[in-house]
């Protein structure tokens, strides 16, 4: 995709094509002013403090582990950060999601896919971002969890899309449904006894059909990001 975000603001029209970083062996993200990305069909342009007008950052097939210092990446290779619409972080060993990605208040799609998220709570900072309508998350472990799908539909009531695939308004309903029915079932298991609830998936797994799925002590094969 070379085309950037129109987010609507007076900059936006100097928005140049994506910055990418994607399959540059990246563990970590300081000094990568020091690195130049990799060329597009369209010219990256710079500004006159020499960082690139662009709001679009791809850091897909690296090494990260978490998301630790991506805010002051931006600013130094990136002119607006503010402005800053979609993140490319698949395809990496991400199990972390740091604060800083609230500093990106007009983030509206993050790509999370074949990483190493394992639970629903480590992606619970995503809901403070108030534009974000689109989150991939296909091969991590958290999509071994029950009802996966409409559990992230609940957490997310404005997404738009999830794993690439349009969050329908039946989704949406089920979801609402999904909600009561756990609601009802929390206050049955206080009437009897401790909850069981907040656990890990069991380790054999139930899988969805079509899922992504990483074999044991193997990483999942790079690829280039969608």
């Amino acid at each position: 995709m070379e085309a950037s975000f129109n987010s609507g603001s007076s900059a936006s029209s100097s928005f140049g094509p994506p910055l990418d970083y994607s399959f540059r062996n990246i563990s970590s993200l300081s000094h990568l002013e020091k690195r130049y990305p990799r060329q597009s069909l369209r010219r990256q342009r710079r500004s006159p403090s020499g960082r690139y007008n662009s709001n679009v950052i791809r850091l897909a097939n690296n090494n990260l582990v978490d998301t630790k210092g991506l805010y002051q990446m931006a600013l130094d290779v990136v002119e607006y950060p503010e402005e800053v619409a979609w993140l490319d972080l698949s395809f990496n060993e991400i199990t972390v999601i740091s604060e800083d990605i609230l500093e990106f208040p007009a983030l509206k799609m993050i790509y999370l896919h074949g990483n190493k998220i394992r639970k629903f709570s480590d992606l619970a900072i995503l809901k403070r971002l108030p534009n974000l309508y689109s989150v991939t998350l296909h091969g991590n472990p958290v999509e071994n969890y029950p009802n996966y799908r409409s559990s992230m539909i609940c957490m997310f009531p404005s997404l738009k899309s999830l794993d690439f695939a349009k969050v329908t308004e039946d989704e949406k309903d089920l979801a609402r449904l999904h909600i009561i029915v756990n609601k009802g079932s929390s206050r049955l298991s206080e009437s009897h006894g401790p909850s069981m609830g907040g656990q890990e998936p069991a380790h054999h797994h139930h899988h969805q059909h079509g899922a992504y799925h990483r074999p044991h002590g193997h990483h999942p094969t790079k690829k280039h990001s969608w």
